[in-house]
């Protein structure tokens, strides 16, 4: 099976508040340069920040325990949120937080879907008796 987009998203300016909105008029835009990007396909998560220093971090969907939404106040009042996606590597817990995304519910249930239908084991369920 090739590897197929379902969804791409970017930090939106509304999630440094109005505050950084006013000092990245000052600064010419430079704190909007490096926003996270991250690419959803039916394997894997990809986020990838920085402006100076690039960092791409993959995160691949058999890995991923579980996708929490966070939502300050001022975050709801702009529909933008907080993705926080926990996923084990080896024997330990990592926890990505995909900032300012815009309709963070949509997407976390896009990550929930696909999680669904390409890691979640499938058949009947076996016990050890």
């Amino acid at each position: 099976m090739s590897e197929t987009i379902i969804l791409e998203a970017r930090e939106t300016k509304r999630s440094y508040g109005p505050l950084w909105l006013a000092l990245s008029v000052l600064m010419l835009g430079l704190p909007f340069l490096g926003r996270q990007r991250i690419t959803l396909t039916n394997e894997r998560i990809t986020i990838v920040q920085g402006f100076w220093t690039k960092v791409r971090d993959d995160i691949e969907i058999f890995r991923v325990r579980d996708v929490v939404v966070k939502q300050s106040l001022y975050h709801r009042i702009t529909g933008i949120g907080d993705i926080v996606v926990k996923a084990m590597e080896g024997r330990t817990e990592e926890q990505h937080v995909l900032r300012g995304i815009a309709d963070p519910v949509t997407v976390s249930e896009k990550m929930r879907e696909v999680w669904n239908r390409n890691a979640r084991p499938a058949g009947p369920a076996t016990t050890l008796d």
